[in-house]
């Protein structure tokens, strides 16, 4: 996930630095690159905001260039001279070397078709291979190095329905736009047709139920130093053999269409087998308004959008299926949410044909549907899930998978169909393919071996709930060695979230594990921000009530102590991306219950980016916004930058972000570590590591993971205080 900036920078930026080195116990005093503050300040609703380094937000200004790159050698130097970052490194790699012989991006066409990447260990990246059906033999079918010999790594693939063509994507340097190709089958060869302007991440390719090409959302400006960037979206239908510059919109705004220039009008077809095309005004948010059209009229170019549900519905707009003439989908209530079905020429969302029910504890979290079955998955505080099957007669079954999983996503499923898969993984089980039969059991994939990692056969899992500052009860899920004291020496490494509705499900890491397998504790508050007790759960984390995740985090901290599993200077705080939020104003609140904090590609300065004229983002439905009285007072209490308080003893920081990240840009960190390192009153080490070729879900290779997670993982043991 990280790739460096080369040597030479370093020594070409070394006027930047003046770095000692001196060892006091575990601690390296460094001194820092400096910069003036240059402070600016806004009045809101007869509020000031100071703003001490705004002079960072001009990332072309060739000073800050040079500050930037001095940060970034600066934590380069650092990791390089420390020697646990060596010692994870030399244990990642065996892990990572375990792992290549594993298959990713696993693709299956409606017909069956099986595409995936597998890794080249003498080439050093992934090839696409293909099987006509599970039990056929494996075929190479495509060397990316062809297209991209720079930079031969597919980041995308969707295939046709009948499994004839494959969209492929590229993405070089983390930029915002991708690049996808289309390889067809029956020629063994890359069609002329190049797709730019294009980001899966928002909208990738949806192929249309004849084959004959997709519907894919196009932007018009994907230059980010640009103010129309990322703004005024719109989806464009494609016929193969087109010119892919002649771009035909088929779902935007328009006279009678208002859609907001941040909002993007993406279109959903899940099966050949549809009549019908669901178009969504996605945002942020877990609720769109959408409009239906028939599939006959968008082929024409002719789309007769007709309004369907609306965001009040509170319909989740990645949980709906067209079957015939009917629409099923999953919908939240203020009990929980529940799988819906409902006319699509005479629909009635607010009193639908409820065909199962999900609870605030335990709410229905994901469904898929078959020719005559509907699977669907119930996640117990977001780390125990249950699997279930709703036959045509309307009666539910539920299953029992070969072990309990705390994570499980659907695959290979169509209305065409019966056959659908299920992959599982836990804290401690690896994540291992099944498909489901007729019968309801489970057989294994067995499309790659599974990988066996006896060092980690006694770790143990928990789950235990921790009453938060306002009485309500937050599930903290721990993972440790089996027979572990609960003595205060204890080492915590705690990862944290809570942001977007999004569940902190369980996953398996050999890289995290590793840390429980050597004797410390790893930790994952489930934090009000997330979706682990329903919608009502995530409400409760958004805008003015923010302050309930970082809250919860640092009552879930506190629980460990007064449980004697740790003792205040033995706990890491990790996360990442909207999590920067919740950890930073823990670490601002109470900074000494934390031995580091570590974060990736976070959000620190959500005021920054909220009230900046050229942000384009619907993150202000999350976290609130500035032309909200309200919302602005919320947005500045959450603010882990505005709120870092002078001459106070922070832990040993490590902000990680990424030079090309489309949703947060350089300077929401680089604010924050100037503003810590002239305010600490410690000497832990305050480090700013930049990312200058990924973006922010861009990933790198296999070494680039060891990598990072050797840094993450090193610094957090590096600054254990004992």
């Amino acid at each position: 996930m990280k790739k460096y900036i080369k040597y030479f920078l370093f020594y070409s930026l070394c006027f930047f630095l003046s770095v000692s080195f001196a060892q006091e116990g575990k601690s390296n005093h460094l001194v820092y690159p400096q910069i003036l503050k240059k402070p600016t300040s806004e009045i809101h609703y007869g509020i000031k905001v100071l703003d001490e380094y705004s002079n960072l937000n001009k990332l072309e200004d060739s000073s800050v260039k040079n500050w930037f790159k001095a940060q970034d050698s600066l934590a380069e130097k650092y990791f390089a001279t420390n020697d646990l970052m060596k010692e994870y490194l030399e244990k990642f790699k065996k892990y990572q070397n375990n792992a290549q012989s594993s298959l990713s991006m696993v693709r299956i066409s409606e017909n069956g078709n099986y595409f995936y990447l597998k890794y080249d260990d003498s080439l050093g990246y992934e090839k696409l291979f293909f099987r006509e059906n599970l039990a056929d033999k494996e075929k190479e079918l495509f060397d990316p190095s062809q297209y991209n010999s720079g930079n031969p790594s597919i980041t995308y693939l969707n295939p046709s329905f009948d499994g004839k063509k494959i969209a492929i994507g590229f993405n070089d340097n983390g930029s915002f736009s991708s690049t996808i190709l289309i390889y067809d089958l029956e020629t063994n060869q890359i069609l002329r047709e190049v797709i730019t302007n294009i980001n899966p991440d928002f909208g990738g390719i949806e192929w249309l139920p004849d084959n004959s090409g997709f519907i894919y959302l196009f932007f018009p400006e994907v230059d980010n130093s640009q103010p129309g960037y990322k703004k005024n979206s719109f989806s464009v239908i494609y016929k193969l053999g087109e010119n892919p510059e002649d771009r035909k919109p088929i779902f935007q705004s328009h006279y009678d269409l208002h859609i907001s220039e941040d909002f993007y009008p993406k279109v959903k077809i899940g099966s050949s087998l549809d009549n019908y095309i669901i178009g969504y005004i996605a945002s942020s948010d877990d609720y769109y308004d959408s409009y239906i059209a028939t599939i006959s009229d968008v082929l024409q170019g002719k789309p007769d959008w007709k309004p369907f549900f609306k965001k009040e519905d509170a319909i989740f707009y990645d949980q709906g299926e067209v079957r015939g003439d009917k629409f099923i989908f999953r919908q939240g209530n203020l009990n929980g949410n529940l799988l819906g079905k409902v006319s699509i020429e005479n629909p009635d969302f607010t009193n639908p044909a409820v065909l199962a029910e999900g609870s605030k504890e335990n709410p229905i979290i994901k469904f898929e549907v078959t020719k005559d079955n509907i699977y669907f998955a119930r996640s117990l505080y977001g780390a125990n899930v249950s699997l279930y099957v709703l036959n045509s007669s309307n009666k539910i079954r539920q299953l029992q998978p070969p072990f309990d999983p705390g994570y499980a996503t659907f695959f290979g499923e169509s209305v065409k169909h019966n056959n659908v898969g299920v992959g599982m993984d836990g804290w401690t089980s690896d994540y291992t393919r099944y498909l489901i039969n007729e019968d309801g059991s489970f057989s294994r994939e067995a499309l790659s071996p599974l990988l066996a990692y006896p060092e980690f056969e006694n770790i143990i899992t928990e789950q235990i709930m921790v009453t938060s500052h306002d009485g309500v009860e937050v599930p903290l899920s721990l993972v440790y060695k089996e027979g572990l004291e609960k003595k205060s020496a204890n080492e915590v490494f705690m990862y944290v979230y809570g942001a977007y509705g999004e569940s902190l499900s369980p996953f398996f890491s050999p890289m995290f594990l590793d840390w429980a397998a050597q004797g410390g504790i790893l930790a994952f508050p489930h934090v009000r921000g997330g979706g682990e007790k329903g919608k009502e759960w995530h409400k409760q984390g958004m805008k003015n009530l923010k302050f309930n995740s970082w809250k919860d985090l640092i009552a879930c901290t506190e629980a460990l102590i007064n449980l004697n599993f740790t003792e205040p200077g033995l706990i890491s705080l990790y996360t990442s991306s909207a999590g920067g939020i919740t950890a930073g104003m823990a670490v601002n609140e109470r900074p000494d219950l934390f031995s580091s904090f570590i974060a990736d590609v976070p959000r620190l300065n959500p005021f920054g980016l909220e009230s900046s004229s050229t942000a384009s983002s619907t993150s202000y439905l999350e976290y609130g916004t500035v032309k909200d009285s309200t919302e602005f007072s919320g947005l500045v209490k959450m603010d882990p930058y505005l709120n870092i308080r002078s001459k106070m003893a922070y832990p040993a920081v490590l902000v990680m972000p990424s030079y090309n990240d489309d949703r947060i840009p350089l300077w929401d960190s680089g604010k924050y570590i100037a503003k810590l390192q002239n305010s600490n009153q410690t000497n832990n080490p305050v480090l700013l590591d930049i990312d200058y070729q990924n973006g922010h879900e861009t990933a790198g290779d296999y070494d680039e993971s060891v990598r990072l997670y050797s840094k993450i993982f090193s610094f957090a043991k590096s600054n254990m205080k004992r």
